[in-house]
């Protein structure tokens, strides 16, 4: 399991005068066999104050990569230099990256990106702000489409960095289209969970909460993620319904809402952990997860709970296909009707053992850790 203040920081002695020309010129694979390079894992400053998948993905890939010989540490610029740093690997798709990136490049040290991004013209006008604005960033989105050499901070970003690690092969089609980006400069780097979330215990969540047979809804609480919709959808079902995880920071509104909108069968809980027993057990004692926003790439909580088997509602948007194919329901998040007939559809389906076995073979995070390894040994060739 994850455990978020885990410090990142192996024993490992650095390179002395030499050694670094020494790594280069030899295979590539033996330099990251014999455990030398030093990678640092970086997210926006202010990622934890509302962590979600890109985080825990940070985190995650900080824990698994050691075992394959990388040196990966979680980045603290106010008190780590780049000394005896190889590779510099930045999460999420932030103007803040575009000095951390010609920082890196000054002293020779190569980025690597892993964008976490998804571009559809509907998020453009539903994003918070007036109409003019929505506007505005739907025309920049149609330009965009049009002209994939338009400036912007964005395109700078995704061509100032070595190498960028989408999370699917939709993402990275996103990149070549819109922002021109060569496919030789794309490595896509497959999102994982643990494995272990398969063992858990239903029984610690109900006996914890006193909720049975539910509906989980698990994720940041902001109308991207669509859970006022969902809950509209689902009044007069009388179905148990938990709702997990805690308001994005400026949406508090949107989490009143949901309140609002909620019957006497919904429960709201507030995020848990990924060290928590109990988010794994959560996942173990669901009738079913869904997710039903705008858009999943693809959905930590849909891996998490894929990997024990569960039924899985998900939106029509993003590249949750890509990972789930014919095993998941597919929604449009706007579409109440379809919302509720798929979740009353699910609740009466069995776990999937097929599904359970498949992501926790080919979506483990120390296959995500593989992957991304081989990122690393592009941009140090």
């Amino acid at each position: 399991m994850i455990t978020k203040h885990t410090p990142l920081r192996p024993q490992l002695p650095a390179l002395g005068p030499g050694q670094l020309e020494a790594m280069f010129a030899m295979p590539p694979d033996s330099v990251l066999a014999r455990g030398m390079p030093e990678v640092l894992l970086a997210g926006k400053l202010t990622a934890m104050a509302a962590p979600g998948g890109g985080e825990i993905q940070m985190l995650a890939l900080g824990q698994a990569l050691p075992e394959l010989g990388v040196r990966a540490r979680l980045w603290r610029p106010w008190e780590d230099s780049f000394k005896g740093v190889h590779c510099i690997h930045l999460f999420g798709s932030q103007p803040e990256h575009l000095a951390v990136v010609a920082s890196a490049h000054r002293r020779g040290i190569p980025v690597v990106l892993s964008p976490i991004a998804w571009f559809a013209l509907a998020d453009c006008l539903r994003q918070k702000g007036s109409p003019p604005g929505r506007l505005i960033a739907a025309a920049k989105y149609a330009a965009r489409a049009a002209l994939p050499r338009l400036p912007s901070w964005r395109r700078k970003l995704y061509h100032a960095v070595d190498l960028l690690m989408p999370n699917s092969n939709a993402e990275a089609r996103q990149l070549r289209r819109l922002f021109g980006v060569r496919a030789e400069r794309i490595h896509v780097v497959p999102n994982g969970a643990d494995p272990g979330l398969a063992d858990a215990d239903p029984r610690t969540f109900v006996r914890h909460f006193g909720v049975r047979d539910f509906v989980l809804y698990s994720g940041r609480i902001e109308p991207r993620k669509n859970q006022l919709r969902f809950l509209r959808a689902m009044r007069g079902t009388n179905v148990p319904i938990v709702v997990l995880g805690d308001a994005v920071p400026g949406h508090e509104d949107y989490f009143a809402k949901c309140r609002g909108a909620a019957d006497g069968h919904v429960r709201f809980i507030p995020r848990l952990d990924h060290d928590d027993p109990l988010l794994a057990s959560a996942y173990a004692a669901c009738r079913c997860l869904v997710l039903a926003g705008w858009y999943e790439t693809p959905g930590l909580a849909a891996l998490e709970a894929g990997m024990s088997g569960a039924p899985l509602v998900l939106p029509c948007g993003g590249c949750a296909r890509e990972y789930f194919g014919p095993d998941a329901v597919y929604v449009r998040p706007g579409a109440r009707r379809q919302i509720r007939n798929a979740v009353l559809a699910a609740r009466s389906r069995p776990r999937n053992p097929a599904l359970a076995d498949r992501l926790q073979r080919n979506f483990s995070w120390n296959a995500a850790a593989a992957a991304t390894r081989e990122g690393y040994l592009k941009v140090l060739r």
